[in-house]
């Protein structure tokens, strides 16, 4: 990694505590708080809701939720 640049990990680190939009392999995309995550980007959401990915609406609510890194398509913050 060239200086000043920063690794993937301390984006997620910057965004713990903060909501985060998971797009995963499978098309779904879910949406919730960032509780915690590891070095194989395994992610915990709490306040997790699943959502239709064009319309943004909420399909159900899920709680809290474990996603295996391997599953993860894209990560996004929420402003």
């Amino acid at each position: 990694m060239q200086r000043g640049q920063q690794s993937p990990l301390s984006y997620l680190k910057a965004a713990s505590g903060g909501e985060i939009v998971v797009r995963l392999k499978n098309g779904i995309e879910i949406a919730g708080r960032l509780r915690s995550f590891d070095d194989m980007m395994n992610l915990v959401l709490e306040s997790a809701k699943e959502r239709d990915p064009h319309s943004k609406e909420v399909k159900r609510h899920v709680g809290t939720l474990f996603i295996r890194g391997n599953n993860v398509l894209f990560i996004t913050v929420e402003e």
